[in-house]
C-alpha cells in the first residue's frame, strides 16, 4: 500500500504532521488580490458607484497554464515520483515518525517542465488588466475593508478564483470633520451678530446653507444642521446631523465712531444698573438729594424746611396715630406757612412734601 494513502487517510494533504486544511488555505490565499481605493469625503458620505482597474494575474493562453512549449516537455519529477511530496522516515526512541514535505526538486508541482513557454516563461500565468464595478454604500469608514468574492485571480487548472479586498482611504474635507455620524465645523460670528442673532452661509456635504445664529450666543455653543450628517450603513434613511462651533471673533483694532458707540453702549448699560439699586439705597440717594437742593435755596426756604421737621417731631410725640399726624402737619402748613412762602423758597416746600409724606409713612408705620 502506498505510504501517501495512509498518510492522507489520517492528516490530509499536508505540508507538515498536522493541519492540512490549513494548508489547502493557504495556497487559496495567494490567488487574493489587495487594492487601495481613495474615495473623496462626499463620496463616502453618500455612497458611489467606481468603476476600478485591477492588475491580476491569468492563466496563459498558449501553453494553458502548464508553462511548458508543448506537453512532450513535462516530465515527471523523478524525486517525488509526480505527487510533489516526499515521505521522510526516522526512527527514534519513540518509534518510528514519518514527515510528509513539499518536494524541493520540482516545488510541489510534481513534474518539471525541459522547455518553458515563450509567452509565460513557464509560470503558467501572465499579468494583465481587469476592469470591474465596485458600489460604496454610504457612510462608510475610512479603514473599511471590503470583500468582493470571487474576483481575485484565477487559477484555471485548479478550477478556483481568489477574492478582491478593497481598503477604503477617505480624503480629508478642509473645515468638516466626521465623528460617528455627526459632522462638525468651526465658524467664526462677529460679536455684534452674537449680541443681536444673524443668519450666515456655511458648507456643508450638499453644499452651502443657511445657519439661524440666536441672539446671546455664546462662544463654545454648537448650533446644527439636523439630517445633514453621515447616513447608518446599517440603516441609510438614519442620517446624523452636521454640527457648528461657535467662535466668537472680538476685534483687536476698532474705528472712532465704533468706539464712540461702545462707550455710549457702556454709560447706557451702567445707567441702568444705578437704576436697579435696592429701595433702601434709593431713599438714601433722595434723601441725599434733598439735602442738595435745600443747601443751594434760599437760607430762609432752609430755615423753614428745618422749622417743619422739628414740627413734626413734636407732633410725633403727642400722636398715637401715623394718618392724624400728617393731616395735623398738612393743616399747619398750608393755613399758616404757604402764604408765608415766596419764590424759590415756596416751590421747594411745596416739591418736598410728598417726599417727606413717603418718608413717614416707609420709617414710622408700625
Amino acid at each position: 500500500m502506498d505510504p501517501f494513502d495512509i498518510f492522507d487517510a489520517y492528516f490530509g494533504e499536508s505540508n507538515g504532521f498536522f493541519g492540512g486544511s490549513e494548508f489547502r488555505n493557504n495556497r487559496n490565499h495567494t490567488l487574493d488580490i489587495r487594492y487601495d481605493l481613495s474615495l473623496s469625503f462626499e463620496e463616502s458620505i453618500f455612497g458611489c458607484q467606481r468603476e476600478i482597474e485591477v492588475s491580476c494575474f491569468e492563466t496563459c493562453d498558449k501553453c494553458d497554464g502548464t508553462g511548458a512549449r508543448s506537453s512532450s516537455c513535462i516530465k515527471s519529477c523523478a524525486d517525488c515520483g509526480g505527487r510533489g511530496r516526499t515521505l521522510n522516515t526516522q526512527k527514534t526512541p519513540f518509534g518510528v515518525m514519518s514527515q510528509v514535505s513539499t518536494c524541493f526538486k520540482c516545488g510541489g508541482q510534481g513534474k518539471k517542465i525541459t522547455d518553458h513557454c515563450t509567452q509565460c516563461t513557464g509560470r503558467g500565468k501572465v499579468q494583465a488588466k481587469r476592469s470591474i464595478k465596485v458600489i460604496i454604500p454610504p457612510g462608510i469608514n475610512d479603514g473599511a475593508m471590503m470583500k468582493i468574492q470571487g474576483e481575485g485571480n484565477f487559477d484555471k487548472k485548479r478550477g478556483i478564483a481568489g477574492d478582491l479586498f478593497l481598503f477604503v482611504q477617505i480624503e480629508e474635507k478642509p473645515g468638516i470633520w466626521r465623528e460617528g455620524l455627526s459632522l462638525y465645523s468651526k465658524i467664526a460670528v462677529d460679536y455684534t451678530d452674537a449680541i443681536l442673532g444673524t443668519v450666515v452661509k456655511v458648507e456643508t456635504v450638499e453644499g452651502f446653507r443657511d445657519l439661524q445664529i440666536s441672539s446671546g450666543i455664546q462662544p463654545g455653543e454648537t448650533v446644527k444642521l439636523p439630517g445633514m450628517g453621515v447616513p447608518s450603513m446599517k440603516k441609510p434613511s438614519v442620517r446624523g446631523d452636521h454640527k457648528f462651533i461657535i467662535n466668537v471673533e472680538i476685534p483687536t483694532d476698532i474705528s472712532d465712531e465704533e468706539r464712540a458707540l461702545l462707550e455710549k453702549l457702556a454709560s447706557l448699560k451702567t445707567s441702568k444698573r444705578a437704576h436697579s439699586i435696592p429701595t433702601s439705597e434709593s431713599h438714601n440717594l433722595d434723601q441725599h438729594e434733598m439735602n442738595s437742593n435745600q443747601t443751594s435755596s434760599s437760607s430762609k426756604g432752609s430755615r423753614l424746611i428745618s422749622s417743619i421737621l422739628g414740627s413734626i417731631s413734636n407732633l410725633w410725640s403727642r400722636t398715637t396715630s401715623i394718618t392724624e399726624l400728617i393731616l395735623e402737619y398738612l393743616s399747619r402748613f398750608f393755613n399758616t406757612g404757604k402764604n408765608s412762602l415766596e419764590g424759590d423758597s415756596h416751590q421747594l416746600a411745596t416739591q418736598q412734601l410728598p417726599h417727606l409724606c413717603r418718608l413717614l409713612a416707609d420709617h414710622m408705620i408700625p
